[in-house]
């Protein structure tokens, strides 16, 4: 008789809690509380000149063009020849990028192959070993282009 008390009090406990429902059960209600929703439309309105903005800047960061590459090695000694090349107060950005197990130091977002050509002679004067790679590139900085064109005041 205690053996049925013991087995009643240690076993019933932990068959009360098992799940009765079955999950296909469950997922056929939500799908049907889903479809009972109906179909609806949502309409964004915009001004014409945020859609303009909004066409004219697609692919931006997807730009391709050049870089110089000035240095190919471990990240520290890049590290340091980029500290290099920004204390000699050149105009272009510096790029560490990784191309495992080390790292290049590139130069640069030219649009066109040709103005970068222009900077690779430049550059060759301080770094000779530099050359011209193709790839991803920022968006250019409008500032640095109106300034260049921009004619002195008399």
């Amino acid at each position: 008789m205690t053996k049925y008390l013991v087995f009643a009090f240690l076993i019933a406990p932990t068959l009360s809690f098992a799940q009765s429902v079955s999950t296909e059960t469950k997922e056929t209600s939500s799908r049907i509380a889903a479809d009972s929703l109906g179909h609806g439309t949502v309409t964004f309105t915009a001004s014409p000149s945020v859609l303009a903005l909004e066409k004219n800047s697609r692919g931006l960061n997807n730009l391709q063009g050049y870089r110089i590459q000035i240095f190919f090695g471990p990240l520290d000694q890049a590290k340091a020849k980029r500290q290099e090349y920004i204390g000699k107060g050149l105009i272009h950005l510096a790029y560490l990028e990784q191309n495992v197990p080390d790292f290049s130091l590139r130069i640069g977002d030219f649009l066109t192959e040709s103005e970068a050509r222009q900077e690779l002679k430049n550059l060759r004067q301080i770094y000779p070993n530099a050359f011209l790679v193709k790839g991803h590139i920022e968006p250019p900085n409008l500032n640095y282009y109106i300034n260049a064109i921009k004619e002195p005041e008399n």
